[in-house]
């Protein structure tokens, strides 16, 4: 749910601007690599480091092969003591560089993790929705598949540090021996080739492996959600048998992953086994020959033998990018989901000097909406216009009465606000509120003066609004191929009575904008909420699902989430008696809830999150079976007092349910089969008396 600021009629918005163009989401390779550039400093930072540990060791041998041969030729014991003074600088030089690397390569694993989450988590949480995976498998994509993109950047700081170190033992080789360095070279060139041929295996089962997780993680979190119901109805051992199966398709999938990255491994094992038997077979070979003395024998062998290990790090590297492109392209599976709906807003009014604002004045803006308290209070003015010569502006403008407080104002009291536009160009606005309702008027004032004016209509979210906030559904396509014409009056309890569960959820979401009718247009206060800046909408109208979240914490931070005042929180918790649940609690307001609500019984639950819609006090409220988890009593009590709470509001409540039908003033019923539904109106008793399907319906 969307906190909700009590608003002003809604307008329409202006078309929206194209959307820029984002590299990141251009392919699951270009994710991947936005991610690490993002971090390239200390991926720099990290190879630099990497390199010279890397390098250090690959001296060792050098330094040990001289040495020895220095000995061997009649060294001085001060040279001897030199050579070992040079051996220990390579090993402080090496530790020290490994420390500072890994802390680099650390850092930038991190940041390229949270980057890929951050990206992921935007695209779940973005207002225009479209994303419908399950909870477990976004859990998944959000943690596993986001590891492995930023493990990336260590590998890649330890490839490049590899590299690095192939070259240079590559280049020591050749200073000793040509063909022990053309060993290295076409060993190396060996194994990447036979590396990249086994790669795309290896990127498929890494995909198919986090793709069977995810089902499974997803089928858990189902399974922990409805636990209570699946004991109650006696299905622990038919849901353990499915999870069983699931859990065994995703042990198989991580088996054939790892056969495939072994697979890949161990050709790199063999090929470096190969490398090393050939070069020590060459080096022996020269060395018999008399071309390679001593000294140059053992610091080529001690060469040879340490590139093993560069080379199994470049060998790894291909392994690990194949697993990091393949998380990369789930995440970037859920980055390129098409969104649900389209928002008009967020685009300030800009047009060129001559032109008039639609609904009167000279030059050109937008008036958003205006927002006001219970007779002036705060107000909002959602945008500036321009003049010949004039910039834009967008102006929040402050809500007081004539020389009163600025948070408050009479009746009928005016209002004027002041406010700096986009650019440096000064705004001012000007509200009149008449309780209720009444109208609001934006002036924006330019570089050279010039004034843009427009009229828009303003809401008092302290009086009634009366019709001005009715829905109205116009042939709109609903579920198994329903057709709604229907009418809530503003200022009014109604009831939705759906015969087809999927029905109800689809009013629901269409009201929240969680998706668009197939066909049709729904109303809010006459303007198409396609047309609505989705900011705009939901600050209107909160929907309440049939089955709310909780947030993480407590009875008192879930109550109090979309209101500021205390007093209207507790109003609210008493209407929807959740006050009762925090009295009942060990630690009353203090008491946590849990993961989701899971300390809370389902009843205790839906009262919580219906008293947090009420403390909203949003000017429309949908509320889909509110109450379906207490006990009958409670739901007359808790239906009773939210119609008194609601008086003079918008409240829309899609029920089978008697106790919340009998105190709606008007409702309909959607009934028959998709093509010839039928739809009945009037008040709950008439409908009762005349209609036997509602009989049927709300009885059974």
């Amino acid at each position: 749910m969307t906190a909700p600021a009590p608003t002003a009629r809604p307008t329409a918005a202006p078309a929206p601007a194209a959307p820029p163009h984002d590299p990141p989401d251009a392919s699951p390779r270009a994710l991947l690599w936005w991610a690490l550039r993002a971090r390239r400093r200390d991926l720099a930072l990290a190879a630099l480091f990497f390199s010279t540990h890397q390098l250090g060791e690959a001296l060792v041998p050098v330094v040990v092969g001289a040495a020895v041969g220095d000995a061997v030729q009649d060294g001085t014991p001060d040279e001897l003591a030199g050579w070992l003074g040079l051996l220990a600088a390579d090993f402080l030089l090496l530790s020290l560089s490994y420390r500072f690397g890994a802390r680099a390569a650390q850092r930038a694993a991190q940041h390229a993790e949270h980057l890929a989450r951050g990206r992921l988590t935007a695209a779940v949480l973005r207002p225009t929705g479209g994303v419908r995976l399950l909870p477990g498998d976004l859990l998944s994509r959000a943690a596993g598949d986001a590891s492995r993109v930023g493990a990336c950047a260590r590998t890649l700081a330890s490839t490049v540090a590899a590299v690095v170190v192939l070259l240079a033992a590559t280049l020591l080789l050749v200073r000793i021996s040509p063909l022990l360095g053309a060993l290295v070279v076409v060993g190396t060139a060996a194994l990447l080739a036979a590396q990249n041929r086994l790669s795309g295996t290896l990127r498929r089962t890494s995909a198919a492996e986090q793709a069977r997780q995810a089902d499974a993680a997803a089928l858990a979190e189902d399974l922990v959600r409805g636990l209570r119901v699946l004991k109650g109805i006696g299905a622990e051992r038919t849901v353990a048998a499915d999870y069983a199966r699931v859990s065994r398709d995703a042990v198989l999938a991580a088996r054939r992953a790892a056969s495939a990255e072994a697979a890949l491994l161990s050709l790199g094992t063999v090929f470096t086994g190969l490398y090393l038997t050939a070069v020590a077979a060459a080096g022996g070979s020269l060395a018999l020959d008399g071309r390679l003395g001593l000294g140059e024998f053992i610091a080529a062998l001690g060469l040879a033998r340490f590139v093993i290990g560069p080379m199994r790090v470049v060998a790894a590297a291909r392994a690990g990018y194949a697993r990091a492109i393949a998380s990369a392209g789930r995440v970037h599976e859920v980055l390129t989901t098409p969104p649900a709906v389209t928002d008009l807003g967020g685009v300030t009014g800009v047009a060129s000097g001559d032109e008039a604002l639609a609904g009167g004045g000279g030059g050109a803006g937008r008036v958003a909406l205006a927002r006001t308290g219970a007779g002036g209070g705060v107000g909002r003015l959602g945008s500036a216009g321009t003049g010949t010569g004039g910039g834009a502006g967008r102006v929040a403008s402050v809500g007081t009465k004539a020389g009163g407080d600025a948070r408050s104002g009479a009746d009928d009291g005016d209002g004027a606000g002041f406010g700096v536009g986009d650019g440096g160009e000064d705004g001012f606005g000007v509200l009149r509120d008449g309780g209720g309702g009444g109208r609001g008027a934006g002036i924006g004032v330019g570089d050279g003066c010039a004034v843009g004016a427009g009229a828009g209509a303003g809401a008092g979210a302290g009086g009634p609004v009366g019709d001005g906030w009715g829905v109205e559904f116009r042939g709109v396509r609903l579920a198994d191929g329903f057709v709604l014409d229907a009418r809530v009056p503003g200022g009014s309890l109604t009831g939705l009575v759906c015969d087809a569960p999927a029905v109800a959820e689809a009013v629901a979401a269409l009201l929240a904008r969680e998706s668009d009718p197939a066909g049709g247009t729904v109303l809010l206060g006459g303007t198409d909420l396609a047309a609505l800046p989705l900011d705009t909408l939901r600050a209107t109208a909160l929907v309440c699902p049939h089955e709310p979240a909780l947030l993480p914490g407590t009875l008192g931070d879930n109550l109090g989430a979309l209101s500021d005042d205390p007093a209207t929180t507790a109003e609210a918790a008493r209407a929807a008696l959740a006050d009762q649940v925090v009295d009942a609690a060990p630690h009353g307001a203090d008491t946590s809830v849990g993961d989701r609500g899971e300390t809370l019984s389902g009843g205790q639950r839906q009262r919580v999150a219906l008293a947090r819609a009420l403390a909203a006090r949003a000017p429309v409220l949908v509320l889909h079976d509110p109450t379906t988890a207490v006990d009958a009593a409670t739901e007359h009590t808790v239906a009773d007092r939210v119609r008194r709470a609601r008086a003079g509001r918008t409240t829309l409540v899609v029920t089978n349910s008697p106790a919340w039908l009998a105190r709606c003033a008007h409702v309909v019923h959607l009934h028959g089969a998709p093509g010839a539904e039928r739809r009945d109106t009037g008040t709950h008793a008439s409908l009762l008396a005349e209609s036997p399907a509602y009989r049927r319906t709300v009885t059974r």
